[in-house]
């Protein structure tokens, strides 16, 4: 689910489907007449992973029974086919949002408030406000992706260095000692938003106090906010840290090349774990290095939450809360992490994470510190139009105001 949000594109095709929602509800069914309740899951998850989570909690509860289904294909099929569904009146009882789609869903009416719900217990303030509007919360994320600097341990010791520094001016030094050793220091795969400008972004909001969305309700821009954080940015490719053939150059050959020794360090996550212990490679894993005045963060958001349906009620309404504490529960989060591979967020489970992630995860996922630009709307665009700009930056094309102004401009069409 970590790239979810970032993969459906569908958001237009929503907003012209969601007029005719209003009129569109599945019944407060309360059930069977065999004393058995049934709630309808549509995830985005597939059968098979969800297998486990889906039998442990029938099991648990012989009265309620989940209706499974999910997509066969891509993020974009996701969005199409519940919209289909919606339309259709048959609105799922439990179903996913993402950023791209959670305006649309929540002014639709769709999405239940859960705010003051039980099973919201434990769950990570920070997870919860990227689906709150008006202040009330709508979706429960008790789970987290996190991108963090992969390093390799033996090529950082070469240079003198036994952990990446965690600020910017130290970590461009350890990237100079490291190309006087003849080493790559660092790549990031730059076809997406820049995965370390976010981390760097969101830690220098949480240290000052700011915060994007001032920008985003027009009492400041991306001139004025963002022009100095790009020019400090802009300093690991101007001193050589993260060099310019990075453009063009995909995530899996970045991480083949760390993989067979040629690069110390890239922007990565658990997702690429199971690859990289294959390798031989003695790793680490790091927080991303601070703006000056900001503190290190990890990249990363809150996976995809569970919505409730605001068309369900009685009975249903009941199974249906009954499975989303399941899911916050502690042996829900410890059947998540085996079976979707998920790392918790939530206070009521700490997720067994690989050795190389266990610093990391305790004192920065856990914590609340990651960040990922949370776009009020067309975060497909913006973000999209974020990764063209900081790749003319990289190739010398764009100076930081440049691309800020190039940034007010696109917003400014939204």
């Amino acid at each position: 689910m970590r790239n979810f949000a970032r993969a459906l594109a569908t958001s237009a095709a929503l907003t012209l489907a969601v007029a005719s929602l209003a009129a569109c509800s599945a019944g407060a069914d309360n059930g069977g007449s065999d004393g058995q309740t049934t709630i309808s899951y549509f995830s985005w998850n597939n059968e098979a992973s969800m297998k486990e989570i889906i039998d442990t909690f029938e099991a648990e509860n012989p009265d309620i029974s989940i209706d499974f289904s999910a997509p066969t294909g891509t993020a974009n099929d996701y969005a199409q086919t519940l919209m289909t569904r919606i339309s259709g009146n048959q609105t799922p009882d439990v179903f996913h949002m993402s950023i791209e789609t959670r305006n649309e869903i929540i002014e639709a009416g769709l999405a239940r408030d859960v705010t003051d719900a039980g099973f919201m217990e434990g769950i990570d303030p920070t997870a919860s406000e990227m689906y709150t509007k008006d202040g009330k919360v709508y979706g429960m994320a008790p789970t987290a992706w996190a991108g963090v600097i992969v390093y390799n341990k033996d090529l950082l010791k070469q240079a003198g260095y036994e952990s990446v520094p965690k600020d910017l001016d130290g970590f461009i030094q350890l990237g100079k000692d490291l190309l006087d050793e003849g080493i790559t220091p660092y790549m990031e795969d730059t076809s997406v938003t820049s995965g370390s400008f976010n981390p760097m972004l969101g830690g220098y909001y949480a240290a000052s106090g700011k915060t994007d969305q001032t920008i985003f309700e027009g009492k400041a821009t991306f001139a004025s906010d963002w022009t100095p954080l790009i020019e400090q940015w802009q300093r690991l490719v101007t001193e050589g840290v993260l060099p310019t053939s990075t453009v063009g150059v995909g995530a899996d050959q970045i991480k083949q090349s760390f993989m067979t020794g040629d690069l110390a360090m890239f922007r990565s996550g658990p997702w690429d774990f199971a690859d990289l212990g294959t390798s031989g490679v003695d790793y680490g894993t790091a927080p991303f290095p601070a703006f000056e005045g900001g503190e290190p963060f990890v990249g990363g958001g809150p996976d995809s939450p569970y919505v409730l349906s605001s068309k369900i009620g009685g009975d249903k309404l009941a199974a249906a809360e009954k499975f989303l504490a399941f899911l916050n529960s502690d042996e829900g989060l410890t059947l998540a992490e085996k079976s979707l591979n998920q790392i918790s967020t939530s206070a009521k489970h700490d997720s067994n994470v690989a050795s190389q992630l266990e610093d990391v995860y305790r004192d920065y996922v856990k914590n609340g510190k990651y960040y990922w630009i949370n776009w009020p709307a067309s975060g497909n665009v913006m973000g999209s139009e974020i990764a063209a700009q900081f790749q003319l930056l990289i190739q010398g094309q764009a100076t930081p105001a440049d691309v800020a102004k190039a940034l007010d401009a696109k917003w400014s069409e939204q």
